[in-house]
């Protein structure tokens, strides 16, 4: 199984100029081989900590404007998984996209947000290309074991996971490499690969972070199934990051949960419902 992740610039505002550019990595894709491409978390339009700009860049899944990015990249082979904003029913969703030949196959929407405007997804659907399933969980998503482990215990043999890390400077260090180590953590402890696929975003061309300057560094890998780097992209790297996964490698899996008991379930679940009343 051949995939990909695209690390690159976004543009935000500019739902055009993002579209050509995953174009371009399709092209590209397409050209080695690749049967699964990943783009970052909300590609199309930009991440926005305002609202009112997140609904003024984004698309209904029903609506005309959608239809037309099926129609432009419905030629090439690659499965695309892209990040967008999503409207609807009145709602807004951070939401990748499965697209496979210009047909909408599914989506997954993010469950644990940054922004509140967002609606929580709590659906954790499992895709399938050429006989390997594979998840998405989408940026922080990732500094959570449910997620992921739900997919993986529903047969996900890949984890995707599109990011839109755009930081205040005096985080980015230690935020790149708290991402760095969630991500370890996913792959291990579910014995799945894991593809991260970021953006990057140059300081001067950037939206302020709470009013702050910020960063968008990039840091795109793919691990393998015990948390070994197999692919890197860098920083501030314009790539297309390709790694072909062994088919005995994904064969194979351990699966390290099927030794849990009922009881181990019942007081993790007991523990939750404790952390929640703390809570309120």
């Amino acid at each position: 199984m051949k995939i990909a992740a695209c690390q690159t610039r976004v543009v935000f505002r500019d739902m055009e100029a993002n579209l050509k550019t995953t174009v371009e990595a399709l092209e590209k894709a397409e050209a080695e081989g690749v049967q699964i491409l990943c783009m970052p978390e909300t590609f199309l339009h930009g991440y926005f900590p305002d609202e009112g700009e997140a609904r003024k860049n984004a698309v209904d899944l029903e609506g005309r404007e959608f239809q037309e990015v099926l129609d432009r990249v419905k030629g090439f082979s690659p499965m695309l998984l892209i990040g967008l904003n999503e409207r609807r029913e009145g709602d807004l969703y951070n939401t990748v996209v499965v697209i496979d030949r210009g047909k909408l196959i599914g989506l997954y929407s993010k469950n644990y947000l940054v922004y509140p405007y967002f609606r929580r997804g709590h659906e954790f659907p499992v895709f399938e290309k050429d006989g390997v399933k594979f998840g998405i969980i989408i940026c922080a998503d990732s500094s959570y074991m449910e997620a992921a482990r739900i997919e993986a215990m529903r047969g996900a043999q890949i984890i995707f996971s599109p990011h839109f890390n755009y930081i205040t400077y005096d985080h980015l260090d230690h935020h790149t490499r708290r991402v760095r180590s969630h991500h370890i953590a996913r792959a291990a402890e579910n014995d799945c690969y894991v593809v991260k696929a970021n953006v990057v975003v140059p300081q001067s061309v950037g939206e302020p972070v709470m009013g702050r300057a910020g960063v968008g560094v990039g840091d795109s890998f793919i691990l393998d199934r015990i948390g070994r780097f197999v692919g890197e992209a860098g920083l501030m790297t314009e790539t297309l990051l390709v790694h072909d996964i062994p088919e005995d490698d994904l064969a194979k899996p351990r699966r390290p949960f099927h030794r849990t008991t009922p009881e181990i379930a019942r007081q993790l679940h007991a523990e939750y419902e404790k952390a929640e009343l703390d809570r309120e």
